[in-house]
C-alpha cells in the first residue's frame, strides 16, 4: 500500500520537464509556427532546441508534402474574421517577420485600393494599421517587396472608371517606402528612374532592388504602353537607377510573369504574357546570373510541359525549397465551362480601337449569318480545318529574336483559313439558297438591335478583368471581330432572347448547373538547377488526379506567399463565368484565406 502511494505521489509531482523531446515537440507542433512558437525559444536551452528543431521539420515536411502531393486545405472565410478585408485581385502580398502584408488591388468596377492590410499569422487576424506620411495613390499590378525592417511598393497603375471611357490608364514609377516600426508611409525620389510600369516582377538582391519586365508606358513611343524585357536596378542605399546590361538572347518582352529568387546570384523567370500585338502566353524559363558587369540570362528547357500549370501567366508561382508550386484548375475539372481567362482574353488595347463604332460592329455582326455546318473543307469524310482563335492566347516564342518572325506566320495561317472559309460559304450559298428560317432569324435579330445594345452594355460591366488589363479593345489592324466583347455570342444571346417562352421553360428545367472547377497544385522540380546542380532543364512532376479533399473554387490574381510550413493563398477572381448569372458578382470576387500545410504526424 506504501509503495502504491509512493508511485502516486511521484507520478503527480510529474511535469512537462520530464516529458522527453519528441513528445515535447508534438505538443509545440501545435503552436502556429510564428511569435508563438518563439516566444517558447526564451523559456529555456531545452525548450529553444525544441522549439527550432519544429521549426526546421516544418519546413522540411512542406517541402516533402508538395513533392508527394500530400498537402492539406484550410479554408478562412474574411467574414470569420473582424475586421475584415475588402475583396480584390491583382493586388501585391509579402511577409514580414510575423505578419502577411496585403497592398493595393482593384475590384470589378475599376476601383483601385491603396490600403495596406496586415495580417497577423500568429493570432490569425486581420490588422489595418493607419499609418502617417504620404500615402501611395490607389493602383493594382504593383510589387512589394520586403527590405530589412521596411516594405517597398513601386510601380502599378489605375484604370479610368467606366464613365470616362476616352480617358487612358494610368501607370507609375515611384517609390513608397513603410516602416513597419514607425508606421509610415515615405516617398522617395529616385535618380534615373524608368518609364512607369505595372504588371511588373521585382526581387531584393543584396543592397539593390531588381525589376524585370512588365508594361511600360514610353516616352520615345509617344507614351504607348507597350511590353518589356528590361531589367533596372534600384541602388537602395544611394537611390539611383540603373538599367541593368545583359547577355543575348534574352526572355522574349512580357508583363504578370513569376520572378523567383533561386540564391544570392541568381534569380527564376518563369511564364508570363504579351498581349499588345500579338497574344503570346509563355510557359518558358529562363535564369538570370546577376555577377559582373554585363549579367547573363540563361533558357532552361523545361520538361513534360502537359502537366504544367494552367494559365501560369495569371496564376502567380511561389518557391519552396527545391520546388515551385503554382495553383491552378484541377485537370478533372478541364471539361466544364470555359474559362475566361483562356476563351475571352481581350487584353490588348490602352488607347481606343479606330473605325467603326462598336455599335456599328455589333450591328454587323447580328445581321450576319451563324455557320452550323462542321464540314468546311466542302468535302465529306475530311475534319474542319483546325482555326486559331484570333481572341485567344497562343503559345509564344521565348526568345525575342524570334518574335517577329512569329506575327507574319499567323497572319497567313489566318488568312488562308479565312479564304477557305468564305469560299465555303459561297457554295453553299449558291447549292442551298438561303432558308426561310434563317430570314426570320435575320429579321428577328434587325428588329432588336436596342436588345442587343443592352447585352453589349451589360457584359461590359460584368467584365471582371477591365482593371487587370483584361479586356480592352483592340488596336493596331486587327479585325472587327475582335472587339470589347465576343460578338458571335451576342448573336447566340438574341436567339436565345427570341425564343418562345414555352422553349425556354423546357430549356431552363433541362439546364443542370455546371460544377465550378477547383484549385489542383502543380509543381515545378528546379532541384537540377539549384543546390549546386547545373543542370540545363527542370521539370513539372505528375499531378495528383482527382480533387484534393478541401481545395477552394479556382481563382486567378490571387497572392501566393510562404510563410513558416506553410503557403498562404489570398483574394483573387473566379475563373469560370456563367452567361446566365452574370449579375452575381459578389461571389466573383475573393477576400478568402487559404492555408496549405503538411499532414500532422501521429505519435
Amino acid at each position: 500500500m506504501e509503495s502504491i502511494h509512493q508511485t502516486l505521489q511521484e507520478t503527480l509531482q510529474t511535469s512537462i520537464e520530464d516529458l522527453p523531446d519528441e513528445v515535447l515537440e508534438f505538443i509545440l507542433g501545435f503552436l502556429p509556427p510564428y511569435k508563438d512558437l518563439q516566444n517558447c525559444m526564451s523559456v529555456c536551452k531545452r525548450w529553444c532546441n525544441c522549439a527550432e528543431s519544429v521549426l526546421h521539420k516544418t519546413s522540411i515536411k512542406l517541402v516533402k508534402a508538395i513533392g508527394e502531393f500530400n498537402i492539406l486545405w484550410k479554408n478562412v472565410v474574411s467574414s470569420d474574421i473582424v475586421p475584415s478585408i475588402t475583396k480584390r485581385f491583382s493586388h501585391a502580398a509579402c511577409i514580414l517577420e510575423n505578419n502577411m502584408y496585403i497592398f493595393g488591388g482593384c475590384t470589378t468596377n475599376a476601383t483601385s485600393f491603396n490600403d495596406l492590410w496586415k495580417f497577423d499569422l500568429s493570432k490569425r487576424q486581420w490588422v489595418r494599421p493607419l499609418a502617417t506620411g504620404t500615402y501611395p495613390v490607389p493602383k493594382a499590378y504593383t510589387t512589394m517587396v520586403d527590405y530589412k525592417d521596411c516594405l517597398i511598393v513601386f510601380g502599378g497603375w489605375t484604370y479610368p472608371s467606366l464613365s470616362q471611357y476616352y480617358q487612358n490608364v494610368t501607370m507609375f514609377n515611384d517609390i513608397h517606402f513603410y516602416c513597419v516600426n514607425t508606421n509610415k508611409w515615405i516617398l522617395i525620389n529616385t535618380n534615373n528612374p524608368p518609364p512607369p510600369v505595372a504588371g511588373h516582377s521585382a526581387c531584393i538582391h543584396d543592397d539593390e532592388m531588381v525589376v524585370f519586365g512588365g508594361l511600360v508606358m514610353s516616352a520615345t513611343q509617344n507614351f504607348q504602353i507597350q511590353c518589356s524585357n528590361d531589367v533596372w536596378v534600384l541602388d537602395l542605399s544611394t537611390f539611383s537607377w540603373r538599367k541593368q546590361p545583359t547577355t543575348r538572347p534574352r526572355p522574349s518582352p512580357r508583363y504578370a510573369q513569376s520572378l523567383i529568387q533561386l540564391d544570392s546570384d541568381q534569380l527564376l523567370l518563369l511564364g508570363g504574357v504579351q498581349t499588345l500585338q500579338n497574344r503570346f502566353v509563355y510557359s518558358d524559363c529562363w535564369v538570370l546570373t546577376m555577377k559582373g558587369p554585363i549579367w547573363t540570362w540563361k533558357e532552361i528547357a523545361v520538361r513534360n510541359k502537359e502537366w504544367a500549370s494552367a494559365n501560369i501567366w495569371c496564376n502567380p508561382a511561389c518557391k519552396v525549397g527545391d520546388k515551385v508550386v503554382s495553383l491552378s484548375r484541377s485537370r478533372n475539372g478541364w471539361n466544364s465551362a470555359k474559362p475566361l481567362v483562356t476563351s475571352a482574353v481581350r487584353l490588348s488595347n490602352f488607347g481606343r480601337a479606330e473605325g467603326a463604332p462598336v455599335s456599328v460592329r455589333v450591328e454587323q455582326s447580328l445581321q450576319r449569318p451563324l455557320d452550323r455546318d462542321q464540314n468546311i473543307n466542302g468535302r465529306r469524310g475530311i475534319l474542319p480545318r483546325q482555326r486559331v482563335p484570333v481572341n485567344e492566347p497562343i503559345a509564344g516564342p521565348s526568345n525575342e529574336n524570334d518574335q517577329a518572325r512569329i506575327p507574319r506566320a499567323v497572319n497567313e495561317h489566318l488568312n488562308h483559313d479565312y479564304n477557305m472559309a468564305a469560299c465555303s460559304g459561297e457554295a453553299r450559298q449558291l447549292n442551298n439558297g438561303l432558308d426561310i428560317c434563317k430570314k426570320e432569324t435575320a429579321y428577328r435579330r434587325n428588329k432588336n438591335k436596342n436588345k442587343g445594345m443592352k447585352i453589349v452594355r451589360q457584359l461590359q460591366e460584368a467584365n471582371k478583368y477591365r482593371m487587370a488589363a483584361f479586356a480592352c479593345d483592340s488596336i493596331g489592324n486587327a479585325p472587327p471581330e475582335n472587339d470589347l466583347i465576343n460578338q458571335r455570342q451576342i448573336a447566340h444571346l438574341e436567339n436565345r432572347l427570341d425564343a418562345p417562352a414555352d422553349n425556354q421553360e423546357q430549356r431552363q428545367s433541362n439546364v443542370k448547373k455546371i460544377k465550378r472547377n477547383t484549385l489542383s497544385m502543380h509543381v515545378l522540380d528546379i532541384s537540377t538547377i539549384v543546390g549546386g546542380n547545373s543542370m540545363n532543364y527542370v521539370s513539372w512532376l505528375c499531378p495528383r488526379l482527382g480533387e484534393m479533399r478541401g481545395a477552394p473554387e479556382e481563382l486567378v490574381m490571387y497572392s501566393l506567399v510562404k510563410g513558416n510550413g506553410e503557403l498562404i493563398m489570398f483574394g483573387g477572381v473566379h475563373n469560370d463565368i456563367s452567361i446566365l448569372n452574370y449579375n452575381e458578382q459578389q461571389n466573383m470576387y475573393s477576400n478568402s484565406l487559404h492555408f496549405i500545410t503538411p499532414p500532422r504526424d501521429i505519435i
